[in-house]
């Protein structure tokens, strides 16, 4: 049985699509990456009530759909740890035009950047079920990414030699 809370992000999705069609928008791809993606994916069970996708330089159209999702937060490619090709590992959710979920792994290793509380609660969770020679090969693809903020890039590598300690990665 579905949560009350994916529930009712699973109608703020539909809504945006069903305002697309009458408006005429075209619906650009959503790739999510946060608690959402996960909820909606059926990685974890939790609450959670903003919507965090990558911001792959929508048109600016898209902002009128964006903004029926309420709680929405792009996130720019340049301070964010993914790795290149996080389009072809997504999950299209089922019932949707071109809505993603990011994979497991990639979920992972974005919440390595922050690597907050919450996020080390999460990564707990994911690790159930993770490939982790994959996960080992995307850490290593955003480490080599040129396009990666300095700053962020070097916070990254201190959490990954945490992460890889703590999980035998």
């Amino acid at each position: 049985m579905e949560s009350k809370n994916k529930q009712i992000l699973l109608e703020l999705l539909h809504d945006m699509e069903d305002f697309a069609r009458v408006k005429g928008i075209e619906c650009p791809a959503i790739y999510l990456i946060g608690g959402a993606g996960c909820i909606i994916a059926g990685y974890l069970e939790r609450a959670t009530v903003d919507f965090d996708f990558i911001d792959i330089n929508y048109p600016a159209k898209a902002g009128r759909l964006f903004k029926i999702l309420d709680r929405f937060d792009m996130l720019d490619l340049y301070v964010t740890p993914v790795a290149p090709g996080f389009e072809k590992r997504a999950i299209k959710i089922d019932g949707f035009d071109a809505v993603y979920v990011l994979s497991r792994e990639d979920i992972i290793v974005s919440k390595l950047g922050r690597y907050s509380e919450k996020d080390k609660e999460d990564i707990k969770k994911l690790m159930i079920s993770v490939d982790k020679e994959k996960l080992k090969e995307l850490i290593e693809l955003v480490i080599d990414r040129k396009d990666f903020s300095p700053r962020v890039k070097d916070h990254f590598i201190k959490n990954v030699e945490d992460f890889e300690e703590k999980y035998n990665v």
